[in-house]
C-alpha cells in the first residue's frame, strides 16, 4: 500500500512539473494572450504538488514524506530540464543542417 501511495505521488509530481513548465512557456511566449490558461496551469501545478505532498506524507509520515516529496519534485524538475535542453539542442542541429542545405554547403 505504501508503494502505491509513493507511485501515485510520483505521478502527481510529474503532472505538477508539466503544468509548471506549460504555464511558464505560455507566459513567456504568448504574454497577454493566454492569461486564463496560465492561471489554470498554475492552479494545476500547485494542486498536483499538494496532492503529491499529501500522498507522500500519508505513506511515510510527515518528516520522511516531505523529504521524499522534495526528492521526487527535484528529480521531476531535473528530468524536465534535461529533456528541454536535449530538445533545444536537437532543434538547433536540425536548423544548422537545414541552413547548410539552403546555402549549398556540404558537411
Amino acid at each position: 500500500m505504501i508503494i502505491l501511495f509513493i507511485i501515485t505521488g510520483l505521478i502527481f509530481c510529474g503532472a505538477s512539473v508539466f503544468c509548471f513548465y506549460k504555464a511558464n512557456y505560455c507566459a513567456c511566449t504568448q504574454a497577454g494572450q493566454c492569461d486564463n490558461p496560465v492561471n489554470h496551469y498554475w492552479l494545476g501545478a500547485m494542486l498536483n504538488a499538494l496532492i503529491s505532498l499529501a500522498l507522500c506524507c500519508f505513506a511515510l509520515h510527515v518528516e520522511l514524506g516531505t523529504l521524499l516529496w522534495l526528492t521526487l519534485m527535484g528529480n521531476c524538475f531535473l528530468g524536465a530540464f534535461i529533456s528541454a535542453k536535449q530538445t533545444k539542442k536537437r532543434q538547433c542541429s536540425k536548423a544548422s543542417s537545414t541552413n547548410a542545405l539552403l546555402a549549398g554547403e556540404t558537411n
